[in-house]
């Protein structure tokens, strides 16, 4: 039994097994567990990109900014090509299941390049069949696309670090252009990356203004439909909400409020209200922002009422809010125990969700001095993206963003314990 796993391993055929394997389980577990709709923001979206040419997330078309443009632009590029001949959910969750399957090699490949083929494959296992992993890929929701880019974004990274040509930097920075419009907060994480890259005298001055510009011609079309819309330079205009959304008075872990709702205020049933707004320590919020102008304009003005109270919050309540950053990041992290998602305490998320989050700090605890380009490259990574996220907002499908960090921290952990071990047989 033991040498024809070393044959298939001396043969390397573990790669297409691994392949096999989870594209297999992930046709199977979504055939039964699968969105059968369009979440409404995405809908909302989609409808105005096809029906009015504009992207806007109101009834009444009126520009939009508060959410990265990318999978809404990903949908409609899918939605032309199936002619309405394919069903269109349908053809949306097999690529989805194409991009999950994909990341599984593609971080096998970051793998390799700090680990032995074997742990690699071991840690590779373990992120494809990661239960919220698999489950991902079935839900109308950005986070599958952002991990394919999130994984290509390090590899490339970790590209650079050896090759450092023009086509490396191109495709490095179409990659990182791609995640902006993909995610709003990851604008701060390219921003350290870079900054990392000349700490770390890894890259030249001349070589990191080239992946800027390379950035923005990817990033360009949008900004400029923003700067003539607008006449501001910008990608999202949310800051204000997210940041009040996570720091209010009925603030938890996953926030309070939900900006969904809000699209019914004023455009298909005038009457509705937004349940999140009707407690009364919100009603000079709410009216403020229904005096609003609904012009091109208004989600502009609106994030700006959400800023201005999130920051009031702040400042009347900083030991509060602190604290509760912290509990964030112990969820994200870890697990949040008081989360609102009844799917969140299912076994085969929570039990591997723990376990990846106990397993992982010992790792991460012993690369804390470690100076090699990789390595500390993830530690900040981690770092970084728990900070940001926790000052915002913690929903459960998050924590699939940190996920593939923490199972390199876990093979980290899991290959200093067999050095140890094999250091104590060997005296």
């Amino acid at each position: 039994m033991k040498k024809n796993i070393n044959q298939i391993l001396d043969k390397k055929n573990y790669i297409f097994l691994l392949i096999g394997l989870s594209f297999i389980i992930r046709v199977v577990i979504i055939y039964i567990y699968h969105d059968n709709r369009l979440d409404q923001e995405w809908r909302i979206l989609l409808d105005n990109l096809i029906e009015n040419k504009t992207y806007s997330y109101y009834g009444p078309p009126i520009p939009s900014v508060i959410l990265p443009p990318l999978y809404p632009f990903f949908l409609y590029f899918l939605k032309i090509l199936t002619f309405d001949k394919i069903n269109f959910l349908s053809t949306l969750i097999f690529v989805q299941i194409i991009l999950s399957t994909i990341s599984v090699y593609i971080f096998f490949k970051i793998n390799q390049k700090i680990f032995s083929n074997k742990i690699s494959l071991i840690n590779s296992f373990i992120f494809s069949f990661f239960p919220l992993n698999i489950y991902a890929a079935g839900q109308t929701s950005s986070i599958t696309l952002q991990i394919f880019l999130s994984l290509l974004f390090l590899l490339f990274l970790f590209d650079l670090n050896k090759y450092q040509t023009n086509k490396k930097f191109f495709l490095f920075s179409l990659i990182s252009g791609l995640l902006i419009l993909a995610r709003g907060e990851f604008i701060l994480i390219y921003i350290i990356t870079l900054l990392y890259l000349l700490v770390k005298n890894k890259i030249k001055v001349f070589n990191i203004i080239t992946i800027i510009l390379f950035t923005l011609l990817v990033v360009s079309p949008y900004l400029i439909r923003n700067y003539t819309t607008f006449n501001k330079i910008i990608l999202v205009k949310s800051l204000g909400f997210n940041l009040w959304k996570g720091n209010n008075q009925l603030s938890e872990v996953e926030g309070y409020g939900d900006f969904n709702l809000d699209f019914y205020k004023f455009t298909v049933v005038r009457n509705a209200t937004n349940p999140n707004f009707e407690n009364p320590i919100f009603k000079n919020l709410n009216d403020e922002i229904d005096s609003l102008e609904k012009d091109k304009f208004y989600e502009l003005n609106k994030d700006k009422i959400f800023l201005k109270e999130a920051i009031k919050n702040l400042n009347d309540d900083p030991l509060n809010y602190l604290t509760l950053f912290f509990k964030k990041i112990l969820s994200f992290y870890f697990i949040d125990l008081n989360s609102s998602y009844l799917n969140y305490y299912n076994f085969f998320y929570f039990i591997p969700a723990l376990i990846i989050g106990v397993f992982s700090l010992p790792g991460l605890m012993l690369i804390l001095r470690e100076k090699e380009f990789k390595i500390g490259y993830l530690k900040i990574y981690l770092i970084s993206t728990i900070i940001i996220f926790s000052i915002f907002f913690i929903l459960p499908r998050y924590k699939l963003i940190i996920t593939p960090v923490q199972i390199i921290f876990v093979g980290y952990f899991i290959k200093y314990i067999l050095e140890k071990f094999s250091s104590s047989e060997i005296k």
